[in-house]
């Protein structure tokens, strides 16, 4: 992208057919290196054939590779090379032009028209996952069922037709026409034939192995629930479970993880069973002798695409080398923490905690209300209020703030005295007359451990004695928690070291 942006900055248009200049970077060298090879299969597009352009671009570009590698590259690779076979069945046909190709791809994909191609070819060997419905027909040695808590039949009938009325009656979007719920029975019985119809397609898709998901401790009652007779053996023969030939040693339970206390009844055994219907034998497979937690071995299959030779392809192959090592580089530096930041609430605890002065207001009850809410509250007016705001301006930031923090009238109440009071006391009347006051303004410090501390400090003012840091608390004993004063100290240091000037520290309970 980066060279790409270049591009364009510097030459413009990304034109196939433009000049290229002497002097170009290395950057720029690849789109022009690119550019030529477009204008090149451009030239010659009608003058070779056209499964030979589209084969020329994919050779010249190891585009197979990198297709493949994305995801669902199997299908894009797929429809890929179905393009190069659609392009020899063109000439064959008497194609005209390259344009008209193009053309007829575009017509077919707005009709919708242009299918996928099969990733796996009828007799080849490979996994196939199709609907019940496509697979009609066709036969593979090894069939695995999927979804079995499918439900069996809708609750609702599907639909109801009337060829000779012309009638097509289905719900829509939660709402059902008359028609159909007038026979609903009829209809509903035609939907559970239908889904015994589905299971009987399913299971005999298989001509050497058919494998179902079951449950050990019960029927399930889903889309494969006509299967069960001829899978589950019958409640007294359960126990009675024989050495399964050509399987590993299973173990006595088919079930890998059971709640703790949960009593179900007999479950099935892992080994080989005799159904409650037919003359065959089932095999109940031990879930624990399989690999459930194995990873996708998909980059067995990458690796294989990424195989060079000692061809052109050597450079890209050692370029991607490379760029894999500076990015492994990258990400181990970048795992490195360059810098340690803690906020002061969380390093106070571990910091010795030193004197600090200790103040209240003169009004504090017991009983007005507490916790985190109010405090915040506090908090929020003391941070804007005007420190010598009247009663008035006090009650209304508390009202304004109450609604803010969606707290109640008793707390918007106690808020305003608490403030009024705080407003009162002897350091914040100090702060008013102070040269120099902060509120809310946050700090950073680095420690002598290299460790950046940050936090906000309540208030701060500076008078002749230097700075006073003052930090308000609406615990009801602060003074019975160290690392509040620690904090406060830790304040005291960052305020010091940026200022130059003495700090000291001061808990005022509102």
């Amino acid at each position: 992208d980066d060279a790409l942006l270049l591009f364009r900055e510097r030459h413009g248009r990304l034109h196939p057919l433009r000049p290229r200049p002497s002097n170009t970077g290395a950057a720029e060298s690849a789109v022009f290196d690119a550019l030529a090879l477009l204008a090149e299969l451009h030239r010659q597009r009608n003058r070779r054939p056209i499964a030979a352009t589209f084969s020329r671009l994919l050779d010249a570009t190891r585009a197979h590779a990198g297709i493949a590698l994305r995801p669902a590259g199997e299908q894009a690779l797929a429809n890929v090379l179905r393009v190069l076979d659609l392009a020899r069945r063109f000439e064959v046909a008497g194609a005209s032009s390259f344009r008209a190709f193009v053309d007829r791809l575009t017509a077919e994909a707005e009709r919708g028209d242009a299918a996928e191609a099969p990733v796996v070819e009828e007799g080849a060997e490979g996994v196939r996952i199709m609907s019940v419905h496509k697979a009609k027909g066709l036969e593979f040695p090894v069939v695995i069922l999927c979804d079995p808590c499918a439900p069996a039949a809708p609750r609702l009938p599907s639909r109801f037709v009337d060829p000779e009325r012309k009638v097509w009656a289905m719900p829509l979007a939660g709402c059902a026409p008359g028609e159909l719920l007038a026979d609903a029975p009829a209809l509903l019985q035609r939907d559970r034939e239908e889904v015994v119809r589905v299971a009987y397609v399913a299971s005999t898709r298989a001509r050497d192995l058919l494998v179902a998901p079951v449950v050990a401790d019960e029927e399930l009652q889903g889309w494969l629930a006509p299967l069960n007779p001829v899978l589950h053996p019958a409640p007294l023969l359960r126990s009675k479970a024989g050495a399964a030939p050509g399987c590993p040693t299973f173990g006595n339970e088919a079930v890998i993880d059971r709640p703790e206390g949960a009593l179900t009844a007999l479950g099935v055994p892992p080994g080989l069973h005799r159904p409650q219907s037919g003359g065959h034998e089932v095999v109940w497979w031990d879930p624990r002798s399989l690999e459930l937690d194995r990873e996708v071995e998909n980059w067995m299959r990458e690796r294989d695409l990424l195989l060079v030779d000692e061809g052109a392809a050597r450079v890209a192959a050692q370029g991607h080398e490379q760029w894999q090592k500076r990015r492994s580089d990258t990400v181990e530096r970048g795992q490195r923490p360059s810098l340690h930041v803690e906020t002061a609430t969380a390093r106070a605890p571990s910091t010795a905690a030193e004197a600090v002065e200790l103040a209240a207001v003169e009004v504090r009850t017991s009983s007005r209300p507490g916790g985190r809410r109010f405090g915040t509250l506090v908090h929020s007016v003391l941070a804007g209020i005007d420190l010598c705001a009247t009663s008035s301006t006090i009650a209304s930031a508390a009202a304004v703030q109450g609604r803010l923090v969606g707290a109640t009238f008793e707390e918007v109440e106690a808020a305003a005295h608490a403030v009024e009071a705080a407003l009162a006391h002897p350091l914040l009347r100090r702060a008013a007359e102070s040269s120099e006051c902060r509120r809310e303004d946050p700090v950073v410090h680095r420690l002598d451990d290299g460790t950046l501390l940050e936090g906000v400090v309540d208030l701060a003012f500076r008078d002749g004695e230097g700075w006073t840091v003052v930090d308000f608390k609406t615990d009801a004993r602060p003074e019975s928690h160290p690392q509040y004063a620690a904090q406060v100290r830790l304040y005291c240091r960052a305020i010091t070291a940026a200022t130059g000037l003495p700090a000291k520290g001061a808990l005022l309970a509102v």
